[in-house]
């Protein structure tokens, strides 16, 4: 049975965005229904939040809707008021994921006045959410498999947004676990796990040795990529997590250097025939698993990885099904 490891989740203070949000929507806006309605939406807003990080959540794609949705709504309302710390301060308070604290002090947390923070965290808890979720399927069936693979990369693609615009975003130093290092070495990990859902469905599906190779050696590489962003950043090995992952990545590589060798014959006389493992890996990605949505254009795009490590844009939007911007009118 494959062993597949997941990303715990960030924790958050509470906030309360009723008040300092009804008072800007009474000041600008004058009294009457249009007023009323963006209040209301303000309260609705908060209520998402408690939903998404008030409260433990189950490892559901339920769980994975109610951040997509709060997530979808910060994008949305970002544009709509004048967040800063000179006119609407709201300041957002989050610890990090795998500082333990110490028996004299508390975990690691960093307090910051930016939107742009909170939803960086919150997509953080997205892509580990979704990490969990993938490692929770039954991989003896092909549901369970295509489940998996679908969630490992939505959660690649979320940790390589993060790692890509976490600095412009918050214009200081984050904490590690949201750090472009971290966040790129998950992204990493996440793939490579993707990677190795592929070639469990190609073994399972008995396709041809030449593709089951090529996958495991894909797969591989990936691992063999996590396993050097662990051991050689300066930070990522202080944390117990990737001291974890040190001893998983390791060996979970050169498991797949071991499935790729069983094929080694037919590997070489169908080389030609298949092609490089890069583009058979994106064709098995287009048929086992389509990713689920990401914010619409504009409002903080997640690049989906595929199992070829290269980014596909979709143009979906991470709001749920039957979904509106609650501060649509505004």
């Amino acid at each position: 049975m494959a062993t597949f490891i997941s990303v715990p989740l960030k924790k958050s203070s509470e906030v309360d965005l009723v008040k300092p949000l009804s008072k800007f929507v009474t000041a600008t806006y004058p009294a009457g229904e249009e007023q009323g309605e963006y209040v209301r939406a303000v309260e609705e807003l908060n209520k998402l939040r408690k939903n998404a990080l008030g409260r433990p959540l189950d490892k559901h794609e339920s769980s994975l809707e109610i951040l997509l949705r709060y997530y979808d709504q910060l994008c949305a309302v970002e544009p709509k008021f004048p967040f800063s710390e000179n006119q609407l301060c709201l300041t957002f308070t989050w610890k990090d994921a795998f500082d333990k604290g110490s028996l004299f002090g508390g975990s690691v947390k960093l307090a910051l006045a930016s939107l742009g923070y909170e939803k960086t965290c919150v997509l953080f808890n997205a892509a580990a959410l979704a990490s969990q979720i993938a490692s929770e399927q039954n991989l003896d069936n092909d549901e369970g498999l295509k489940a998996a693979a679908k969630y490992y990369q939505l959660a690649s693609g979320a940790f390589g947004h993060i790692k890509d615009t976490v600095l412009s975003t918050l214009n200081r130093e984050p904490t590690m676990d949201i750090s472009p290092e971290t966040v790129g070495t998950l992204s990493l990990i996440m793939l490579a796990q993707a990677q190795e859902v592929f070639f469990l469905k190609a073994t399972s599906d008995k396709m041809k040795d030449a593709v089951i190779a090529k996958l495991a050696n894909q797969a591989a590489d990936f691992y063999g990529d996590a396993f050097k962003q662990c051991q050689y950043k300066d930070n990522l090995p202080k944390y117990f997590y990737f001291q974890e992952v040190l001893r998983f990545c390791d060996p979970a590589a050169s498991i797949m250097q071991t499935s790729m060798r069983l094929h080694p014959r037919r590997l070489t006389k169908q080389k030609k025939r298949f092609g490089s493992a890069r583009p058979l890996a994106a064709k098995r990605l287009a048929a086992l698993s389509t990713m689920t949505r990401v914010p619409k254009s504009g409002s903080g795009d997640i690049s989906g990885q595929s199992s070829t490590g290269q980014s596909h844009h979709h143009h979906t939007s991470t709001q749920p099904r039957n979904s509106t911007d609650l501060f649509e009118k505004m």
